[in-house]
């Protein structure tokens, strides 16, 4: 992941911060998560949230428990 720095208005701000608070989520978090989703509302915004969305289908002979961890935190 590569850092960056935007400048932003002000309201911008104001608004993205209350609604991380809201969503509680990091800024950093719903701006990914707002450049990274299709035009589609905050149902597309909880299912980029949902860990467990990434990993849905990939279970294949039971060897995901042995990894969940990493699917699901990536550590």
């Amino acid at each position: 992941m590569k850092r960056t720095t935007i400048f932003l208005p002000d309201e911008l701000h104001e608004q993205l911060r209350g609604e991380a608070f809201r969503e509680r989520v990091s800024m950093a978090q719903l701006i990914r998560v707002r450049l990274e989703r299709p035009a589609g509302g905050k149902k597309a915004f909880r299912r980029l949230l949902d860990p467990l969305e990434r990993v849905e289908g990939i279970i294949q002979h039971g060897g995901l428990s042995a990894r969940i961890d990493e699917e699901l935190y990536g550590n």
